[in-house]
C-alpha cells in the first residue's frame, strides 16, 4: 500500500468510525450533546472530544510506525482503557449530578434536598429565594471536559484502528509522517461526531414540548446520569475484558457495550428524566 492511498483510506474509516456507534465515542458525544441541550453545545462536545482524539491517535500512529503497535494493541490495554474511560465517566457523572443535588437549609428550620424540590416549592419559599436562583441552579456536564474523554478513549482499539496502526503507520515513507494516518483517522471521525452532536444536542428543541428550564434540566440530567452509570458499565466491561470473558461473547465487543449502554443506561436515563420533568410540572400545575 502507498502511503497516499493508507492516508486516503485511514481518513475514510475514520469517518466510518464515527457513523458507526462506537463504544469509545458515542456514549461520552451523547452525554455531554444531550446535556448542553442545544446544537451549539453539541457540536462543540464533538468537537473538542474528537479533537483529542485525533492528537491521540496522530500521536499512537507514529508510535506504531516506530513497531510499538503489537504491544498498544493487546487486550490488556484495551481492558485497562475501558476501565479507565469508565472512572473518568462516572467522576465526571457524579459531580454533574452533585451540583444538582445538595442540602440547604433555611433558618427557620425548612430545607431542600435537590433542584426538584426547589422548583416544586417556589410560590412557598418566595420569601426566601429569588426564581432566577431556581432556574439556574441546573448545571450540565462542562462541555470541555469531553477533551479529558477524548484523549483517554483513544487507547482503545477495534478494527478500524487495526488497519491505522498495522498497516497504514508502516506504510508511511518516513518516521516524519508516520502520524498522517491517525491524523486523518481523526479528522475523520471528528466531521461525523461533530455533526452527531449537533442532532443529539438539538433534538429536544425540536418537538416543541417544554420550556427552556426544562430543556436545560432534561439534559443535565440525562447527561449526568449516562454519564456517572456509563462509567460504571465501562469499569465493569473493562474486569470483563482484562479476565479474558469477552471472548464468550457472540458478537464484537464494541457493538455489545454500546447496546448495553444504549439499553441498560442512556434510555432509561432519558425516560426516568423526562417522566421526572413531567411531574414536576404537573405538581406545580
Amino acid at each position: 500500500m502507498t502511503p497516499e492511498l493508507a492516508v486516503i483510506y485511514s481518513f475514510l474509516f475514520g469517518l466510518l468510525h464515527g457513523i458507526l456507534p462506537d463504544e469509545h465515542t458515542w456514549p461520552i458525544t451523547f452525554s455531554y450533546a444531550i446535556g448542553g441541550a442545544n446544537g451549539k453545545e453539541g457540536i462543540k462536545a464533538g468537537l473538542y472530544f474528537s479533537a483529542a482524539f485525533t492528537v491521540q491517535r496522530a500521536l499512537l500512529s507514529e508510535v506504531a510506525y516506530l513497531a510499538l503497535g503489537p504491544f498498544l494493541l493487546s487486550p490488556t490495554i484495551n481492558g485497562i482503557v475501558y476501565s479507565i474511560v469508565g472512572i473518568a465517566m462516572s467522576v465526571a457523572g457524579a459531580i454533574v449530578l452533585r451540583k444538582n443535588l445538595y442540602i440547604h437549609f433555611h433558618l427557620f428550620g425548612h430545607h431542600h434536598n435537590n433542584v426538584r424540590d426547589m422548583e416544586d416549592s417556589v410560590d412557598i419559599l418566595s420569601k426566601h429565594h429569588d426564581k432566577s436562583e431556581v432556574l439556574t441552579s441546573v448545571a450540565p456536564p462542562p462541555v470541555k471536559w469531553t477533551i479529558i474523554h477524548g484523549f483517554i478513549a483513544g487507547f482503545g482499539f477495534g478494527g478500524f484502528s487495526l488497519f491505522v496502526n498495522t498497516i497504514a503507520a508502516p506504510a508511511m515513507s518516513s518516521p516524519w509522517l508516520g502520524f498522517l494516518p491517525g491524523l486523518f483517522f481523526g479528522l475523520g471521525t471528528m466531521i461525523i461526531l461533530v455533526f452527531v452532536g449537533y442532532v443529539f444536542g438539538a433534538s429536544m428543541r425540536w418537538t416543541k414540548l417544554f420550556t427552556e428550564q426544562e430543556i436545560r434540566r432534561i439534559g443535565a440530567q440525562t447527561g449526568g446520569r449516562t454519564l456517572f452509570f456509563g462509567g460504571m458499565l465501562f469499569m465493569i466491561f473493562g474486569v470483563v475484558t482484562l479476565l479474558g470473558l469477552d471472548r464468550n461473547l457472540p458478537i464484537d465487543e464494541g457493538y455489545f457495550l454500546i447496546g448495553l449502554f444504549m439499553i441498560i443506561v442512556a434510555i432509561p436515563a432519558f425516560i426516568y428524566t423526562l417522566k421526572e420533568v413531567r411531574s414536576s410540572r404537573n405538581k406545580k400545575s
